[in-house]
């Protein structure tokens, strides 16, 4: 027996029916979480324009320098600076948040 999926598509704000073509993903985050909405192109657009002065003052947030750092760099960063840190392990948190505030 054969099976066809179809996958069909809806604005997530008017529950119009979109072709793949329509659709419009768009992500954002506010306090914390992550949200995803399905729209159509004006739905997008209309979205986008309802934030553009929100945007036009926000900064746009960095990386977290520990997100970023290598281990053996911030290890090296530590030894240099005369602070006692083992060669393997878990890294103190202080050696941790003074190398963030060092790179910040």
């Amino acid at each position: 027996m054969a099976r066809r999926e179809i996958t069909q598509y809806f604005d997530d704000l008017d529950g119009s029916a979109l072709t793949e073509e329509e659709l419009n993903v768009v992500r954002f985050s506010l306090d914390g979480t992550d949200y995803v909405l399905d729209l159509s192109e004006d739905n997008a657009r209309e979205f986008r324009e309802l934030l553009a002065r929100y945007l036009e003052v926000a900064r746009e947030e960095t990386a977290n320098v520990l997100e970023k750092a290598d281990p053996a760099d911030i290890r090296q960063w530590a030894q240099s600076k005369g602070m006692d840190v083992a060669n393997r392990g878990k890294i103190p948190h202080s050696i941790m948040k003074a190398y963030q505030e060092a790179h910040a």
